[in-house]
């Protein structure tokens, strides 16, 4: 009865206030027109831009077939016996994340949206899908918080397509982005971070057990103590902690991480603490129960020179002997990267993808020759098989 509404306080609302919400409205959907408009020619010079690959990658085709094609262009075979004029894409948009850690997004003080992620139990994109644009835009020209060394010139979203298909024993992945123009890394002799690969492609796929990895996907790998991060120990720590060091096989920086694989992970850095937990290792018996446990981020790479590699991510990253085959092509201003993996693997760190189930993945893409957090990234991404549901409906071909 309390808390019940009291009708002798009912007032009418004030005719200046309906006016200027009526206002409000009318402009936010002038401006969400415009940007629909802006999304849709963006879309549509992509297009042209695939159409353009397209066409050059047929016209590389008939020079194989003449037998003037240069032998870089040979040997494409991953993924030929899909037809991807018959799968749907995806549009997907990778944002530049900076310094924006695990902690970070857990922490109050740092992110506005720490209590619903870690309370409420609601994902990133919940809050954030519509806004990557924003987000990645302003983080990319530096901030404070999030990013101390921008590099000028950097774009911070790439525009990409996936494409996914299986057979009856692998999963095929096909993913297309325009390329841009060099921006040198200030902070870098000769301004590229990795000279050997101007771009290099990651996808993970969450296992379970992971604390909000369903939420978070990869994000749940990236601390505040790793690589070019605010919390990066540094060389000396890192050869000063001895057996730690030589478990994570590291001296000058320290790889990503899954929080199961520590004692502690410091989220909140009161009273100076540095965020994050790389020195809390657990015990090789408990890591290996987790891997056994299934606990661990599933890890494929493709690097600008087609080759790959498939591991895991626990406690560091691992490179297992997975099957992996790739290709990436660089044609008519756009990249195409394909490839492929079994469906199911008796390799430890493989998640095996089934019928039915559906998976929390995770796409990078590491342009104009960056590493470490200089890439670009999704937010947590649905995937299932032959499931029109999921944001990427791997089809069966």
């Amino acid at each position: 009865m309390i808390e019940a509404p009291n009708q002798n306080f009912v007032r009418e609302i004030p005719k200046e206030y309906m006016e200027s919400l009526a206002r409000i409205e009318a402009k936010e959907a002038a401006e969400a027109e415009a940007a629909s408009a802006a999304k849709k020619a963006q879309q549509e010079a992509m297009q042209a831009q695939i159409t353009a690959a397209v066409d050059a990658a047929v016209a590389e085709e008939r020079a194989k077939a003449s037998g003037d094609a240069n032998a870089a262009d040979a040997g494409d075979t991953v993924g030929a016996n899909i037809d991807w004029s018959g799968v749907d894409s995806v549009d997907m948009t990778l944002f530049y994340p900076g310094q924006a850690s695990f902690e970070f997004v857990q922490n109050g003080k740092q992110h506005g949206g720490a209590r619903p992620l870690t309370k409420g139990g609601d994902q990133c994109t919940t809050c954030h899908a519509k806004e990557l644009n924003n987000i990645g835009n302003k983080i990319v020209k530096g901030t404070d918080n999030t990013e101390p060394t921008p590099i000028p010139g950097k774009r911070g979203v790439i525009d990409a397509t996936m494409q996914a298909a299986h057979d009856d024993e692998n999963v095929y992945f096909r993913l297309q982005w325009p390329d841009a123009p060099h921006a040198p890394a200030p902070f870098v002799d000769g301004g590229k971070m990795d000279p050997e690969n101007q771009i290099k492609v990651a996808m993970m796929i969450t296992g379970t057990g992971i604390k909000m990895g369903e939420q978070v996907g990869c994000w749940a790998t990236c601390h505040a103590d790793n690589t070019y991060m605010p919390f990066d120990p540094g060389p000396e720590a890192i050869a000063a902690s001895g057996d730690v060091a030589e478990m994570l096989q590291a001296k000058q920086s320290i790889q990503k991480y899954l929080s199961e694989t520590r004692t502690k992970v410091e989220i909140k850095g009161r009273r100076g603490k540095a965020q994050g937990g790389w020195n809390k290792l657990k015990s090789a018996e408990e890591i290996d129960q987790l891997l056994a446990d299934g606990t661990f981020m599933d890890l494929m790479r493709v690097y600008a020179d087609g080759s790959a590699t498939n591991g895991y991510l626990l406690e560091r990253r691992v490179q297992n002997d997975g099957d992996i085959t790739a290709s990436a092509k660089l044609s008519a201003g756009m990249w195409t990267v394909v490839f492929s993996r079994p469906l199911t693997s008796d390799k430890p760190g493989d998640v095996p993808l089934e019928a039915g189930k559906t998976y929390t993945v995770g796409f990078a893409i590491h342009d104009d020759f960056s590493a470490a957090r200089f890439h670009h990234v999704t937010l947590n991404t649905s995937l299932a098989l032959d499931d029109e549901t999921a944001q990427i409906n791997v089809v069966g071909r």
